[in-house]
């Protein structure tokens, strides 16, 4: 067996692209840690930034018969977390806006038959989804937003840390701004 901890960057990239999964793994393990790091420091995010380094080695390696060998395998590496990065704070602005314009339109008061309709549709959309969240998790979240507990308070009632509370807290956003934005770019194109 040839160990690929002897190879360069761009010997074990030409590897790669040839289908070798030592060398997959090698380039793997050099900079798995390193990305994770740079998309962690940029998003403040410990899930959304290894799911980002899995994303990039998943594309990696999906893409490799079609790569062509680049000239810094981690300028190349850093490039495709930094635009995933990118990609991901530039849909979060979107999300926000949406969001914030769905405050305000139900802050505003006066709606429309579509805003009611399209009001309602989201909100049964909404509920669906918190249902579906894991019972713990739809706990937290329930008291949080529809009791206004402190995390600390959730903590104490639940017999849990807050850490734990925040976690799941910041688990059900994510997975409810997911189905959401799922529901709306089905409807979008339905």
């Amino acid at each position: 067996m040839i160990h690929n901890d002897n190879f360069s960057d761009r010997e074990l990239f030409v590897l790669l692209i040839q289908g070798d999964e030592n060398a997959f793994a090698e380039i793997y393990r050099r900079y798995k840690e390193a990305l994770y790091f740079h998309a962690n420091r940029s998003l403040k995010d410990h899930d959304e930034a290894r799911d980002m380094v899995q994303e990039v080695f998943t594309s990696l390696w999906t893409k490799r018969e079609s790569l062509s060998i680049p000239n810094s395998v981690d300028a190349y590496l850093y490039g495709s977390i930094r635009n995933r990065i990118l990609n991901y704070i530039a849909h979060q602005k979107v999300m926000d806006r949406y969001i914030g314009s769905i405050d305000s339109f139900l802050e505003r008061g006066n709606y429309n038959t579509e805003d009611t309709i399209r009001q309602k549709e989201l909100e049964r959309i909404l509920l669906i989804e918190i249902e579906r969240l894991p019972k713990k998790m739809r706990e937290v979240f329930e008291l949080s937003r529809n009791e206004g507990l402190s995390y600390k308070q959730i903590a104490e009632k639940l017999n849990i840390s807050d850490q734990s509370v925040k976690k799941q807290m910041q688990r059900a956003i994510k997975i409810l701004r997911i189905k959401i934005k799922l529901h709306l770019l089905l409807s979008f194109f339905c």
